[in-house]
């Protein structure tokens, strides 16, 4: 479509000077099209949509349904998801006259750019032509040389370019607001939570790589026949098929964490914030065999690693490498410190001493800790995804996210009354 072919993605309704409207761009297409034939086929086009006879323009009829009816035509032609936008400034005000500015843009090239280049290339020279035809219309409604129906006439002039004027002021504020930083509701105490608590995932992530890896050492070297024998039939089955996600759910989860730590006026994808819910829900488990999460493997690594450990926890030093390997499944982290002590406390209350904690009371805690931060972390965050979404499109200014599909993208001009009425009742 002419739209799309624009270095700009921008045709306006009304042209000004030199500047090609979109009847200017059809009748294009048309004369590529047609060649000579181009002007009787855009009579016939003509004839179809009106009765109106040529005069000042020679094909009014077509112009009338540009301006009136050909952006409700394209919604319902795609079936309410166009890929032609009209942006217009005839709503922005209450009780306007006729149609101040209005443009046809295509979607993808929608953005807070755009709408810059809207302001300098293409609404300052219609202000201006406005200006000019109102000054005219305000010396000819007083002019007593004038026939009453010609000074009416003027009047009547005079007030729709005001109004066009007025809408246009209207128009310029809400690009503007459309442009500027929105910021996300996300204070800096939670930002500083979630910054903290990425390296503690980041922890955990390595320290369940870790185990899953040593699993594998050990199905490796003792076989198969030992792996079931040791653990169940079905053990490596269930970590094997989760592993992978385990491990990039908790990479993913970090890098959300480091995301929301940004400052609030930098946009945040919006599926990252199920993350923290995602933890709970799925990926920590619970230490029960039946569990689906990552601490289902803690019920089998205590069951079999912890005659292996010694007071203090850790293998004895007598120990084959098969045994050293399974006995390190059930040993807590590395880095003890990287766990608040209130959880560690909580899941040792009846302990006396570290060395007297039980097997992989460390990992444990450390999860639990993550999942408490992740719940407080979540209740920061817009449960709706739609709202999410939108945010993440406005943060930085109006940056439409195609992935997002039409409804969201749009949804910031429908409320700032720039779209036509059609877009709100057909396609959001």
């Amino acid at each position: 479509m002419s739209v799309q072919e624009e270095d700009d993605g921008i045709i306006p309704l009304y042209g000004v000077d030199e500047q090609p409207d979109m009847l200017d761009c059809i009748i294009n297409c048309f004369e590529e099209t047609y060649g000579e034939e181009a002007q009787d086929r855009l009579v016939e086009v003509d004839d179809v949509l009106g009765t109106v006879s040529a005069g000042e323009e020679a094909y009014p009829n077509l112009r009338a349904f540009i301006e009136d009816h050909l952006f409700d035509y394209h919604v319902n032609t795609m079936n309410s998801t166009p890929i032609v936008w009209k942006l217009t400034t005839e709503r922005t005000i209450a009780d306007s006259t006729d149609e101040g500015f209005a443009c046809f843009v295509d979607y993808h090239s929608l953005n807070s750019g755009m709408l810059d280049r809207l302001t300098s290339k293409y609404l300052e020279p219609r202000k201006a032509e406005l200006r000019e035809r109102r000054s005219t219309a305000n010396r000819r409604r007083s002019d007593d040389s004038l026939s009453t129906s010609e000074q009416a006439e003027a009047a009547e002039k005079y007030e729709r370019c005001t109004s066009g004027l007025n809408q246009i002021s209207v128009f310029e504020d809400v690009i503007q607001e459309l442009g500027s930083t929105n910021k996300r509701n996300f204070d800096d105490e939670d930002r500083q939570r979630v910054e903290k608590l990425a390296p503690k995932i980041a922890s955990f992530r390595e320290e369940t790589r870790k185990r899953v890896d040593t699993l594998a050492e050990l199905r490796e070297r003792r076989g198969e026949k030992w792996f079931k024998n040791t653990f169940s039939d079905k053990f490596w089955e269930a970590v094997d098929e989760w592993r992978d996600e385990w491990i990039d759910a908790l990479e993913e989860l970090e890098r959300a964490c480091m995301e929301y730590a940004k400052p609030v006026d930098k946009p945040v994808e919006s599926h990252l914030a199920d993350l923290f819910n995602y933890f709970h829900w799925r990926l920590k488990g619970s230490d029960h065999y039946s569990s689906t999460g990552i601490l289902f493997m803690t019920y089998y690594f205590e069951r079999e690693g912890t005659d292996l450990l010694d007071d203090d926890g850790q293998p004895f030093e007598n120990l084959t490498e098969d045994e050293r390997l399974l006995a390190s499944l059930a040993t807590g982290l590395d880095d003890s410190s990287i766990v608040n002590t209130e959880y560690l406390e909580a899941m040792t209350e009846d302990e006396e001493s570290v060395g007297d904690l039980p097997p992989l009371a460390e990992f444990k805690a450390l999860a639990q800790e993550i999942d408490d931060r992740c719940q407080a972390v979540e209740k920061e965050i817009p449960s709706d995804w739609a709202v999410r979404a939108l945010s993440e499109i406005t943060t930085a200014g109006y940056q439409p996210n195609r992935d997002h599909g039409v409804e969201i993208n749009i949804t910031p001009l429908v409320d700032a009354n720039i779209v036509p009425k059609i877009v709100g009742k057909q396609v959001i």
